[in-house]
């Protein structure tokens, strides 16, 4: 309680804030984290213990350093003083892989088995890959930070050299743009009969001069974010796929590579190399950040939202990476929205969410900073897993967090 009155008071991008929980507590923890989220910091951010501690006993970690878990910078799950970890090593790009095996094979796909068949090879492909060129790192050997890390003045070796668990971490980033393809694929080619030659023409002229097909896909084809299971069943397949697909390999440390649900600053990236998709989205629309619904979709609300995000099985990712959800600060006008946004966050968490962030924002004043920084040296938001002050960003990230959607309670 004092760290969260203090963070509100001094308002601060450093430290971050994050809150372990679990489905017993108290509602009043979940308002006093929501006070905070009010301000705009882009804190607390909420880890769940239901899911956390099994889902990292499940990868192999003693339950007592499951038990002891933290973050790291951002939201990867590490144990303190017990590894010498990398857990953002790489990111397996869902919209990409999905993108491209629709470019190249949907032609060729005589039912919508055969096509998930052709996306699980090339995510196991993938992933496979990203491991394989990840040889011979070398990190910065640290003999004081040494002393603070189990076994390692006993054995006379540098952390550097590794510790107890010596693990890498996979992001997965843009799931939902990814299972908003396959569900608009499975209704609009193999349900409603469209060509698929028709759907790549329209892709590669970024849906100029086919509107009514743009909009059908935009507006009519379900996504995820909804509580549409037609979509929020392929998030599903998708994360077991990527979990199946990291099961037994091994890094040059010997540790095991893990599945995650975050994207740290690959979505920018990732994006640069698309054009537009199946699911409706232009070629400049940027992916979305995290665990977080697709940017150009028309959301229900909150609530919602939630029962997308909670339906996969987040014990088998759990290298990190938090369900984001945007607020627009008139949410917290009337005193009862902040028992509305702790309630919710509780429902993440009792649904079996592993991470959730909230964030504050006002459109109108971040547009206004972009203009005249000058008179927002202090203006703070919530980047991807860190915050920072919004005028002493990269444009690119500015632009992403005007783009996000504000939703109200």
């Amino acid at each position: 309680e004092m760290c969260l009155r203090a963070s509100a008071e001094l308002r601060l991008i450093d430290p971050k804030i994050n809150l372990r929980v679990n489905r017993e507590t108290p509602l009043e923890v979940y308002e006093l984290g929501t006070r905070l989220t009010r301000l705009g910091l882009g804190f607390p951010q909420y880890e769940n213990d239901d899911v956390a501690i099994p889902g990292l006993t499940a990868l192999g970690y003693a339950e007592e350093d499951a038990r002891s878990y933290a973050m790291a910078a951002c939201w990867e799950f590490i144990i303190p003083g017990r590894g010498m970890e990398i857990p953002n090593i790489g990111a397996l790009p869902f919209a990409n892989v999905t993108d491209a095996v629709i470019r190249r094979e949907l032609k060729s796909c005589p039912d919508m088995e055969t096509f998930k068949a052709r996306i699980r090879d090339e995510i196991f492909r993938t992933v496979r890959e990203i491991v394989a060129s990840k040889k011979n790192l070398y990190v910065i050997p640290s003999p004081y930070l040494s002393l603070f890390f189990d076994g390692c003045v006993e054995r006379e070796r540098d952390i550097s050299l590794g510790c107890k668990y010596n693990n890498w971490g996979l992001h997965g980033t843009s799931l939902a743009p990814a299972a908003d393809m396959l569900a608009a694929v499975d209704q609009a080619v193999f349900e409603e009969k469209l060509p698929a030659q028709t759907l790549l023409a329209a892709m590669d002229a970024n849906y100029v001069g086919f509107d009514e097909l743009h909009s059908h896909l935009k507006n009519d084809c379900p996504k995820m974010g909804n509580d549409d299971d037609r979509a929020d069943a392929y998030a599903v397949w998708l994360l077991n796929t990527f979990a199946e697909s990291v099961k037994g390999l091994k890094n040059e440390r010997g540790g095991i590579v893990r599945a995650g649900t975050g994207s740290a600053m690959y979505y920018i990236f990732h994006a640069a190399e698309m054009g537009a998709t199946a699911d409706g989205r232009e070629a400049d629309v940027p992916l979305p950040a995290n665990y977080s619904p697709s940017l150009n979709v028309k959301l229900n609300g909150p609530v919602s939202l939630v029962k997308s995000f909670t339906k996969p099985d987040l014990r088998r990712t759990i290298n990190g990476g938090p369900l984001t959800v945007e607020f627009s600060e008139s949410v917290f006008s009337q005193e009862e929205s902040i028992t509305k946004v702790a309630q919710l966050v509780r429902l993440f968490v009792r649904r079996g969410g592993h991470q959730i962030q909230l964030n504050t924002v006002n459109r109108d004043r971040l547009l206004d900073a972009q203009k005249h920084p000058e008179n927002y040296r202090n203006l703070i938001v919530r980047v991807w897993g860190w915050s920072g002050y919004f005028v002493e960003l990269d444009k690119c990230y500015q632009d992403h967090i005007i783009r996000r959607a504000e939703l109200t309670v």
